[in-house]
C-alpha cells in the first residue's frame, strides 16, 4: 500500500518495511476502535432504560467472555511486539558488506567522515547500490540524525557512538534534519543527502569530496565559493541576506564600511573577508563577543568564498 499521500517517499527496502509495520498497527487500531464504538452505540440504544422505575439486571461477570477479551488483545500485542522487535534489531544490526560513514553533529551542522580519509560538511553522498552504515556521535550537545525518506532517526550523543544502516537506496536528493532541539539555530541544522550512481560516487571519492553532482548548474560568478560555503557549513551560521544568525549576514555588505567590536571601522572587502575566515579572532565585528571557531579552509578556499559574498545583495 502506497503512503506517498501521508509520508515522504520510501527510498529503500527498510523504509518500506517500517511503513508496513505502521499500516499493520494502524489497521488493527482502526478495527478495534470501530468495533468498540459500534458496540457502545448498540448497547446505548438496545439496552437503554425505557421506564423510569425499571431496574437493571445485576450481573456478576462472565468468565468466558472476560478470558476472550483478555487473551485476544494480548495476542495482538504480542504479534505487534514481535514484528516491531525484529525490525528494531534489523535496523541496529548491519550486514557484513557495509560502507561505513562516521557522522558527527555540531551546533549547528553535520560532518561526514568517509573511510577514504576526507570529510564533508552538510553534504552526504552515498552510492545507490551499497549498504551504508552510519556511526553517529556528537561533538557538543545531543542532536538527532533524521532522514525521513529512509525512516531512520537516531540520537547523536556526546561521548557515545550509536549506529544505523541503510540498504541500497533510490537515486535522488533528500534532506537530513536534526530532530532534537539543540539550541537557537536548531531549525537551521539541515543537510543534503545525495544518493548517486556508483560512477558519480567514485568521482566524488577521487576528488576528496569536492566534485560537483552530475547535472548541477555550472559556472556563474561565485559558484565555487557558494559550493564551498555549503560544503563547509558556513551557511548554518551566516545568512545570505543581512539577517543576523550565529554570525553576521553576508548580503549587501561587500564594499561597505564595517564597524568592529573595538569601535573602529574597516572596509568590508576581499582582504577583510579572507582575514576573517583564516584568522577569526583578528577583527571581531560589532555585536559579537567571541570569534567563530577556526575553519579548515585554505586561503584559496577563503578567496572563493569572498568572491561568492561579492555577488550577494
Amino acid at each position: 500500500m502506497g503512503l506517498s499521500w501521508l509520508f515522504p517517499e520510501a527510498i529503500n527496502e527498510m523504509a518500506k518495511q517500517v511503513d508496513s509495520l505502521f499500516v499493520f498497527i494502524s489497521w488493527i487500531s482502526l478495527f478495534i476502535f470501530v468495533l468498540v464504538e459500534m458496540l457502545l452505540f448498540i448497547f446505548l440504544f438496545r439496552y437503554r432504560r425505557r421506564r423510569a422505575d425499571k431496574q437493571g439486571v445485576a450481573l456478576h461477570g462472565n468468565t468466558k467472555i472476560e478470558i476472550i477479551w483478555t487473551v485476544i488483545p494480548a495476542l495482538i500485542l504480542v504479534a505487534i511486539g514481535i514484528y516491531g522487535s525484529q525490525m528494531t534489531y534489523a535496523i541496529q544490526t548491519p550486514p557484513k558488506d557495509v560502507y561505513t560513514i562516521n557522522v558527527t553533529g555540531h551546533k549547528w551542522r553535520w560532518d561526514f567522515q568517509y573511510p577514504e580519509g576526507f570529510k564533508t560538511t552538510n553534504d552526504l553522498r552515498i552510492p545507490e547500490g551499497k549498504n551504508v552504515l552510519f556511526k553517529i556521535t556528537s561533538a557538543d550537545v545531543i542532536h538527532s540524525f533524521w532522514i525521513p525518506e529512509m525512516r531512520i532517526k537516531q540520537d547523536a550523543v556526546p561521548g557515545r557512538q550509536t549506529q544505523l544502516w541503510s540498504g541500497p537506496a533510490k537515486v535522488g536528493n533528500y534532506k537530513i534534519y536534526c530532530a532534537e532541539y539543540c539550541g537557537t539555530m536548531h531549525s537551521m541544522m539541515t543537510s543534503k543527502l545525495s544518493v548517486v550512481s556508483q560512477g558519480d560516487f567514485d568521482k566524488f571519492v577521487k576528488s576528496g569530496g569536492k566534485s560537483a553532482l552530475a547535472g548541477a548548474p555550472a559556472g556563474g560568478a561565485g559558484s565555487e565559493g557558494k559550493a564551498l560555503a555549503e560544503q563547509k557549513g558556513c551557511l548554518a551560521c551566516h545568512a545570505t541576506d543581512q539577517n543576523k544568525l550565529v554570525g553576521p549576514g553576508w548580503g549587501g555588505k561587500f564594499g561597505t564600511d564595517h564597524k568592529l567590536a573595538d569601535g573602529s571601522t574597516v572596509k568590508y572587502d576581499e582582504k577583510y573577508i579572507i582575514e576573517s575566515i583564516m584568522q577569526p579572532a583578528a577583527k571581531l565585528p560589532e555585536g559579537f563577543s567571541g570569534p567563530m571557531p577556526p575553519q579548515q579552509v585554505t586561503e584559496q578556499d577563503a578567496k572563493a568564498i569572498a568572491d561568492y559574498i561579492k555577488t550577494l545583495k
